[in-house]
């Protein structure tokens, strides 16, 4: 009797880890994938964007939300620089563009708000043309997943443990003692410093939102529009 016992054991629990198995094989192929070429995204057996049909050259980068809810996908447009945003659910329906004519995501400058409920880009205007008359400003954008409006990054918040690089700051940017361009300048990280930590609550100066960081040895306030986060720094 004990030894049909432990082999009945034994079958319930050969049963129970080969569909666990089966539900992360199956979890892992509804991971969007990007062909070989880059010229195209599928999940499954469907195509979800091609590059011909859908006005990029290659599938630059796929990055899912915090809870694996829903995924952006961005799109290289004029020297993978003024590049296209989309917006799926994570099953591959929903298809939403958030990206316009004279609305680029700068390379690869998209975030995801902690709750996965917006996304967070910065806008460009084309590379190769000057902007037409009304162009929407450069700068943060925050898109609401749910609804699609789109506006200023004004919830936009850096987040502890994740790391963060600079951009945009041609002679360096300047960490102060205190948020606003009138504290003391405490030093300045490069231009491309990479690595750069948040430690603490934004605080808004102005128009501006300022965060304290720490990079190496260096701490102080710094204007967190010149600072996005390093790709593959949050899982």
């Amino acid at each position: 009797m004990i030894c049909k016992i432990e082999r009945c054991v034994l079958m319930v629990l050969a049963l129970a880890f080969g569909l666990t198995s089966a539900a992360s094989a199956q979890t892992d192929s509804q991971r969007a994938d990007v062909s070989d070429d880059k010229l195209k995204l599928t999940l499954g057996n469907r195509v979800l964007l091609q590059n011909n049909r859908d006005g990029f050259m290659s599938v630059h980068q796929v990055r899912y939300s915090p809870t694996d809810r829903h995924f952006v996908v961005i799109g290289c447009g004029y020297e993978c620089t003024d590049n296209l945003g989309f917006l799926f659910n994570a099953d591959g329906s929903g298809k939403r563009k958030f990206t316009a004519r004279w609305d680029f995501v700068l390379q690869d400058k998209v975030e995801w708000s902690a709750d996965g409920r917006k996304i967070f880009y910065y806008r460009i205007n084309p590379t190769g043309a000057d902007p037409q008359k009304g162009a929407p400003p450069q700068g943060w954008v925050e898109v609401d997943v749910r609804s699609g409006r789109k506006g200023l990054a004004v919830s936009r918040r850096l987040r502890p443990g994740v790391s963060y690089s600079v951009f945009n700051a041609a002679d360096g940017l300047v960490v102060r003692a205190a948020p606003g361009t009138a504290a003391k300048e405490l030093g300045r990280l490069e231009q491309d410093a990479k690595g750069v930590q948040a430690t603490g609550p934004t605080r808004q100066s102005g128009r501006s939102i300022w965060v304290p960081i720490r990079h190496d040895s260096l701490k102080g306030w710094v204007n967190q529009s010149y600072l996005f986060e390093e790709t593959g720094s949050v899982d």
